[in-house]
């Protein structure tokens, strides 16, 4: 009964013998077959592939692991003697042996077809591992009921890789990727959806939404978005869009590696996500897609943008990296409609008026704190606001300091006078919003020496193009004294090399100034303009060193300063104080200063006057003939 068992054994004794094997070796391989022996014997049973591999799982949960695979590769040489006469290969994986012996043929014929096709490129090994892992793989798909390729879908791929156990992390992404190429080969004949061979990855796997899946209300809440859409396009169509753009407008765009990886991943799981479930593409179908992965990736904000960029190059043929979107519903359209019109009427007056964007911003922060108050107290028209619900807004404003208040109770006040001014409200209403305090005046705060040299010392040591950009703007801000607000709106065309002049036209004043252009600030920024400043077409000196490359914020220009100083500061205006500072130090005139900073008057000046310590005490007024009579002093 068991001659041919111990042929076999005798034929891998000899085998092992013959290529030099350590004893240890053919000793577990004896050791594994004299105890598989006797458990045929007890069993009366005769040898076979499926009673090898039910005795070792019986007794895998009480073996060591070494002892298991030493198992496990002395039947695979077992049965490979048994099967073929002699040993055939050097790769073993016995288990997974008999799983290709289990499949069904419609399942064989599709994985003979793909082994045959690597064969020619690849290693009998090769070629082995990848039978070993799609045999387990479409075991898988016959056991849960599948009976022809149309059951290799995204639901069975995924259900797949959750039940699918490995002894490490790193075989399952192996099994993993071998299927993925088995896959990859079976789309490739357009057996299967391509977007399948994307899906069997440990990190895509869990962001795979299936709609017929989920609860039913997530479900109605997908069904219902999905009847809102229009002008779909086949979700093939959108994806080969899609890596057209990925392989070319983004690198154009210079575009990082970080980002672009992240936005050609965002287009490929929304292609998994649109075929898994049977959807064409369109952008609402796109946007509700990002929104539902808040609960699976932190890069859902990322994903989101990539659709705009998608949208973009889908109606106009190439991207607009410098378009910023805002996501949120406008805070005007969640007032009710009386107060709505009021305050959009009203903002509009004030950019007639040729009030700046900043301007009217806060305008409209200001009015829609108060209008949104009216609301909670169910005010529904201009007849029911009175002095006392006026207070009342006012006690219950949460600005933490009185000039914060101050400066949004003005531009209510401003808001009711416009009210008033229309007959809506008595003119003398706005008084019940009061004012917090009377005006101050603060010491005025330059850099120390000390703090000026840092700047010079970080300007020497900069090479960084972050650093030359910080070292140009915080120089012009220290030798000729300009606002934020107008360094970063400097454009190329402002600066004159012949004339060694900047020419910029003040946005807090609208005053046109021309200013004489220092050596160290002519040297920063060519420094930074051609070493530093990345290669684009914006007409803006400073610029953002990565996508969309726009203009830069002002608060840019304090933490440029920040840097020079590796320190905090309270703002970039104690740069503009120092340079006023250190004009009146070395006794240059008022008007001239007062030129240099634009400003229309000397008024402003003279409060640097304090600043001048040496000066100062050149200023003081004896005290003689006033002396205190008596006590420590006499």
């Amino acid at each position: 009964m068991y001659q041919d068992y111990n042929n076999a054994v005798g034929k891998v004794n000899k085998y092992l013998i013959e290529n030099h094997f350590s004893m240890s070796v053919i000793y577990g391989h004896l050791h594994c077959y004299r105890s598989f022996k006797q458990y045929l014997e007890e069993k009366q049973i005769s040898y076979s592939p499926e009673e090898a591999l039910k005795w070792l799982n019986n007794n895998k949960p009480g073996w060591k692991r070494s002892k298991f695979k030493m198992s496990r590769l002395s039947l695979f040489r077992l049965n490979d003697v048994m099967r073929n006469g002699c040993i055939s290969t050097d790769s073993y994986v016995y288990e997974n042996s008999c799983n290709y012996d289990r499949l069904p043929l419609w399942c064989r014929l599709l994985l003979d077809g793909y082994l045959n096709n690597i064969s020619h490129s690849f290693s009998e090994g090769y070629v082995a591992e990848h039978r070993v892992a799609c045999s387990k793989f479409l075991i898988y798909i016959s056991i849960i009921g599948g009976k022809n390729i149309e059951d290799i879908n995204h639901k069975n791929v995924i259900g797949y890789y959750y039940q699918s156990e490995h002894s490490t992390v790193q075989a399952k992404n192996l099994y993993n990727r071998n299927i993925r190429h088995f896959l990859q080969y079976l789309a490739g004949k357009d057996l299967i959806p391509a977007s399948l061979t994307y899906s069997l990855d440990r990190f895509i796997v869990p962001r795979i939404i299936i709609i017929d899946e989920l609860p039913d209300v997530k479900k109605r809440s997908y069904i219902y978005s999905l009847d809102q859409t229009s002008g779909k396009i086949p979700a093939t169509e959108y994806y080969s869009i899609a890596k057209k753009l990925g392989d070319t407008n983004l690198d154009r765009h210079n575009y990082s590696k970080t980002m672009r990886k992240v936005f050609r991943k965002a287009w490929r799981e929304l292609y998994i996500f649109l075929e898994a479930n049977g959807l064409g593409y369109s952008y609402k179908t796109a946007e509700y897609w990002c929104i539902c992965l808040k609960n699976y990736t932190v890069q859902w904000k990322s994903y989101r943008r990539a659709m705009k960029l998608f949208e973009q190059y889908r109606v106009y043929g190439d991207i607009k990296p410098n378009i910023v979107y805002s996501y949120k519903e406008d805070s005007i359209n969640t007032l009710p409609e009386w107060s709505r019109s009021l305050v959009l009427d009203f903002l509009s007056k004030k950019k007639k008026e040729g009030n700046s964007v900043s301007t009217v911003s806060m305008y409209r922060s200001s009015c829609l704190r108060f209008l949104k108050f009216l609301d909670k107290k169910n005010i529904t028209c201009c007849a029911m606001i009175n002095p006392e619900i006026i207070k009342e807004f006012h006690i219950s404003d949460p600005h933490s300091t009185a000039e914060a208040k101050n400066a949004y109770s003005v531009r209510i006040r401003r808001f009711l006078d416009y009210l008033a001014d229309m007959g809506y409200l008595p003119v003398t209403l706005q008084l019940a919003l009061t004012t917090e305090c009377a005006q101050k005046t603060e010491i005025v705060e330059i850099l120390t020496e000390e703090e000026v040299a840092s700047v010079y010392s970080f300007r020497s040591n900069a090479e960084k193009p972050m650093e030359l950009r910080s070292t140009a703007i915080v120089l012009i801000g220290l030798r000729m004294g300009l606002r934020a607000s107008d360094i970063t709106g400097m454009k190329l065309s402002d600066i004159s090399w012949k004339e060694r002049t900047i020419s910029v036209q003040q946005q807090k004043t609208d005053r046109f100034l021309k200013l004489p252009m220092s050596v160290d600030v002519g040297n920063s920024l060519y420094r930074y303009i051609m070493n530093g400043r990345p290669r684009v077409t914006s007409d803006y000196v400073f610029i953002t060193h990565r996508v969309p490359y726009g203009k830069l914020n002002t608060s840019c220009c304090r933490r440029a300063l920040n840097k020079a100083l590796n320190k905090r500061k309270h703002g970039f205006h104690i740069i503009r104080k120092t340079f006023a500072s250190r004009m009146l130090k070395s006794k240059t005139n008022v008007d001239t200063i007062a030129n240099s900073l634009g400003h229309s008057d000397t008024s402003t000046v003279l409060k640097y006057l304090a600043t001048d310590g040496d000066t100062m005490r050149q200023c003081a007024l004896s005290l003689k003939g006033i002396e205190v009579k008596g006590g420590m002093l006499s």
